[in-house]
């Protein structure tokens, strides 16, 4: 674990209990690094709580515990293609946001992989700090997210179909019983970030 900060130029190298001290110093909440943070656990950043669903290389993924924000978002307006989607502007501001809070550097990005559920890769794939949840992912961390349901409906970024197969308008979802349906793209639903951080971040206990 790296921790160190900068004083007149200088890099001052700390342990990691000396981190902890100076964290703890500036916040009464108690902290610890996400690698610290156990499969299911949550981890509080800011204003916002996130389940962990996976760890290792030194890399948190995290899945916001609630959905984002009082309103449901459109998927899209023209068809079920993420990377054309109304939710990307979305989730890249509270990317800038969680960036502004963890740092920029601490803020990874990933692809997402928009192949169809029939098995189409016609809307290929995107490089996104934050994003939803793809079916495959879903599928990978079912057991986490299982634990921590919520009581409604919320965006997945893969497409059913796409209009090579006469069909671009359904987009996968989750339901509030934990499976996966389809919602027309022009539906009003809940919106549940997923992103990577360094597993250096400390977080809130």
């Amino acid at each position: 674990m790296k921790n160190y900060f900068y004083l007149n130029g200088t890099k001052i190298e700390l342990t990691e209990e000396q981190a902890h001290q100076i964290a703890n110093s500036f916040n009464v909440a108690p902290k610890m690094f996400l690698a610290e943070k156990a499969v299911g656990d949550t981890a509080k950043i800011g204003d916002y709580e996130f389940i962990v669903l996976k760890q290792g290389a030194g890399e948190t993924h995290l899945i916001l515990k609630d959905l984002l924000g009082d309103d449901d978002v459109v998927f899209g307006e023209n068809n079920n293609d993420y990377g054309e989607s109304n939710i990307r502007p979305v989730l890249s501001k509270f990317a800038d946001e969680l960036s502004s809070l963890v740092g920029e550097e601490n803020v990874i990005e990933h692809v997402v992989d928009l192949t169809s559920d029939d098995g189409l890769k016609d809307y290929g794939n995107v490089v996104e700090r934050v994003s939803l949840l793809t079916t495959e992912q879903y599928r990978e961390f079912v057991d986490v997210l299982d634990k921590e349901r919520l009581e409604k409906w919320w965006w997945l970024a893969t497409p059913h179909s796409t209009k090579r197969h006469e069909n671009d308008r359904w987009v996968k979802v989750v339901s509030p019983a934990g499976g996966i349906g389809n919602y027309y793209y022009f539906s009003h639903i809940g919106v549940r970030p997923f992103c990577i951080l360094s597993s250096d971040v400390l977080v809130s206990t």
